[in-house]
């Protein structure tokens, strides 16, 4: 509908005539005549208080096709989302950057873009990129209504303000959130019923597995004291605790996304024995790294087989590198600590076989 169709049936359903809306707006009916007759449009300074008085957005006020909108922003974030979920983070940034300038203030794509500066944060410890995670954190507090895109926010707010130096904000804003024993997941798991039940219920181990992994690699932290909470040995003991974790979970092998943590375990594993000399047990570890890297590239969707997780679909992932596993791992395996492994031909072989699959993510995988 056009503009003068528009402001004439919003008048209209009000009963109010084109004088009273003159009155109102202190402009003449002559103007007003003009907007309905489709002969002039009004100052954009009018614009707010005709949206305020017919409670109509300017969207809809100058026509703009909403459901056209979303759909083009909805493309725009989708289009963004194939190169970071595959580490191309400078190319999901201009893609988010050109779509707010095409969409000013546009929530969504601030919400992407908040994700994008924090992944560019995790892989160059860039000031600028905290910085920016902090900017579309704040403004998506301020404005969105929307519970997925605040608790977002909030996650990567409480992250950033940590690497800025910001404590107290972060444990203030980690305060606010609810205990785990009450997410979605938890919930929606004791209060369905039948197949929905269960999926539920194997989302919920899914996800809570997926945090207890996540957190058994990293519970090395130094404490007030100025001692380590652990030893060397101790955080191979954990290293080896979550491997049997997930061995665990997945008794047919079907990992899934667990290969990538896998390989990540199995070579820190490789790099604590060659630091201790044990040649064997740091060529094992770099061979079951190696084995888990060339799987997550080649049979990520695997069909899950496993009790727990069985009929599971292997469901989206995401990294903060364009590298494929098998690359990343080569490069590690550069590192000093492997030279007293370097030229044997168990070190060799896993390198010769890492090469056939190593490069960059396919955007499309």
């Amino acid at each position: 509908m056009s503009f003068g169709k528009l402001i004439k049936k919003l008048r209209r359903e009000r009963n109010m005539t084109q004088e009273q809306l003159a009155e109102i707006l202190s402009i003449s009916p002559q103007a007003v005549s003009r907007w309905e007759t489709e002969m002039a449009m009004p100052d954009i300074s009018l614009i707010a208080p005709l949206c305020h008085l017919f409670d109509v957005t300017s969207d809809e006020l100058l026509g703009i096709d909403l459901t056209k909108k979303q759909e083009a922003i909805n493309a725009i974030c989708e289009e963004a989302s194939k190169y970071f979920n595959r580490g191309y983070l400078e190319e999901a940034r201009k893609i988010l950057e050109d779509g707010l300038a095409q969409y000013p203030e546009n929530l969504d794509i601030m919400y992407d873009l908040m994700y994008v500066a924090w992944g560019q944060c995790n892989s160059s410890n860039n000031k600028k990129y905290i910085d920016d995670a902090i900017t579309w954190g704040e403004k998506i507090l301020e404005k969105s209504t929307n519970d997925a895109q605040r608790h977002g926010a909030i996650q990567i707010l409480c992250y950033s303000y940590h690497d800025a130096g910001r404590l107290e904000e972060a444990v203030k804003m980690a305060e606010s959130m609810p205990y785990i024993s009450i997410s979605q997941e938890c919930l929606l798991s004791s209060v369905l019923s039948g197949s929905r039940e269960y999926d539920a219920k194997q989302s919920e181990v899914y996800n809570l597995l997926q945090f207890l992994s996540g957190r058994l690699c990293c519970m090395q932290t130094q404490l007030d004291s100025g001692e380590w909470a652990y030893t060397a040995e101790e955080c191979a003991i954990l290293r080896d605790k979550q491997i049997a974790l997930l061995h665990l979970f997945f008794e047919n092998g079907d990992f899934g996304f667990y290969h990538t943590h896998l390989c990540d375990t199995h070579r820190e594993q490789a790099t604590y024995y060659a630091k201790q000399g044990e040649e064997e047990n740091a060529l094992k570890h770099l061979s079951l790294a190696a084995e888990h890297a060339i799987k997550f590239i080649t049979s990520y969707n695997e069909e899950k087989t496993s009790l727990v997780f069985r009929g599971r679909d292997s469901g989206s992932w995401c990294t903060n590198s364009s590298e494929n596993d098998a690359a990343r791992l080569l490069r590690k395996m550069q590192a000093d600590v492997f030279d007293c492994i370097r030229d044997q031909e168990e070190f060799i072989k896993i390198k010769e076989k890492l090469s056939e699959y190593a490069g960059n993510w396919n955007i499309q995988q």
